[in-house]
């Protein structure tokens, strides 16, 4: 045990030293790990963990929970039996947790966490576009004008695409093929999508729906990727309008993109470039929501201008959203929101959860390079 302890405690030191490292050098972590390895590690893991219909990491959660039930009940359990040995008991349960811990996070680190350090997606979308239109590009400027242009964008994409979709009794859009067919479909807009070589990483093993979506929308969750089995993990207790964007977001993530707004814009890429209208609709109206939170901090008057061009339809799939979310809002959700915060801030993402909105300032980028089409 004491050379265990030794060792994971090393790793540990190892890890975070090799983060460090990583966070000064992020063009060499792009183009030898993001780009190289990393792509080579998540597919094998992908493919082996695709051999099981269910999500892995969801039950490995499961696993973890009762594991931590068992362990507390018995610390109850020896500590009241041996109260002379509390001391000794502490330390050898905080050595071996720390030993755990150490672990953990060295294959997280590996396996996956290092691309938190990769070359920033905004920096890379111009060093792209500059390498296939033969341009040097340095920087891309926009400002409100442009963003205003963006929310029309969107909005006439959404009243185009929302008369193509299919929707339920409630007049509420739904996609085209049950849960399960979606996330076979979902790669076809990666298979699309030329920019970033997204097109040439070949083929992940398909996202899988969480078996327990109902209770995970009490965290206002609506996927979670996991770096240590490669499952992309997509909770279908959703909106329909929602399971596309975040299947492909989830996938993002498998892709080696760890910013959450990076995430957020290669799903709404890889959403508008599907062949299927329902991830179409999918990745505009939730570009839509974004863009509208940034235009209500800038220039609420023309928000609310604007969004009188929105059809009934597109409205009552906001509406029917908004009322779904609801239900769920309380101190679980608050205090599940707080730990995917402190997460992505302890991995290098300032803004915590905030950084889903930066989404915007990724598409104001795209569009002033590649113009609206």
């Amino acid at each position: 045990m004491k050379k265990f302890r030794i060792i994971s405690i090393s790793l540990f030191v190892l890890s975070i030293l090799i983060n460090i490292i990583a966070g000064k050098i992020p063009s060499l972590v792009e183009k030898y790990y993001s780009n190289g390895i990393n792509i080579y590690i998540v597919k094998i893991m992908s493919k082996i963990f695709s051999i099981f219909p269910c999500s892995i990491f969801e039950i490995l959660i499961y696993i973890s929970l009762l594991s931590v039930l068992v362990f507390l009940i018995y610390s109850i359990y020896y500590i009241m039996k041996k109260p002379n040995n509390i001391l000794s008991y502490l330390k050898n349960s905080f050595l071996n947790i720390i030993s755990i811990v150490g672990i953990v996070y060295f294959l997280f680190v590996v396996l996956w966490g290092l691309n938190y350090n990769r070359m920033n997606l905004k920096d890379s979308l111009i060093v792209d576009y500059n390498k296939s239109h033969n341009e040097n590009i340095k920087d891309v400027d926009y400002d409100k004008e442009d963003l205003i242009n963006l929310y029309k964008f969107l909005i006439e994409k959404c009243n185009d695409i929302r008369a193509e979709v299919l929707e339920d009794e409630q007049k509420v859009m739904k996609c085209n093929t049950d849960y399960k067919e979606v996330l076979n479909r979902a790669n076809n807009g990666y298979e699309n999508v030329s920019i970033l070589n997204l097109n040439k990483r070949g083929s992940y093993a398909p996202a899988k729906p969480i078996l327990n979506s109902n209770l995970l929308c009490y965290t206002g969750i609506t996927g979670i990727y996991s770096p240590f089995t490669g499952e992309a993990n997509v909770n279908t207790g959703v909106p329909d309008i929602y399971i596309p964007f975040t299947t492909l977001h989830e996938m993002a993530h498998q892709r080696g993109y760890g910013s959450e707004d990076e995430c957020n814009f290669l799903a709404y890429i890889a959403c508008i470039n599907n062949e299927d209208y329902d991830f179409q609709y999918s990745g505009y109206i939730l570009a839509l929501k974004y863009t509208a939170s940034a235009l209500a901090k800038v220039d609420y008057d023309a928000l609310v201008s604007l969004n009188g061009e929105l059809s009934s339809s597109v409205i009552n799939d906001l509406n029917y959203s908004r009322e779904f979310w609801k239900q769920y809002e309380g101190k679980v959700n608050e205090v599940s929101d707080n730990m995917n915060s402190n997460y992505l801030k302890a991995n290098g993402v300032e803004e915590g959860t905030l950084s889903y909105g930066k989404v915007v300032n990724l598409l104001l980028v795209y569009y002033s390079l590649y113009g609206f089409n």
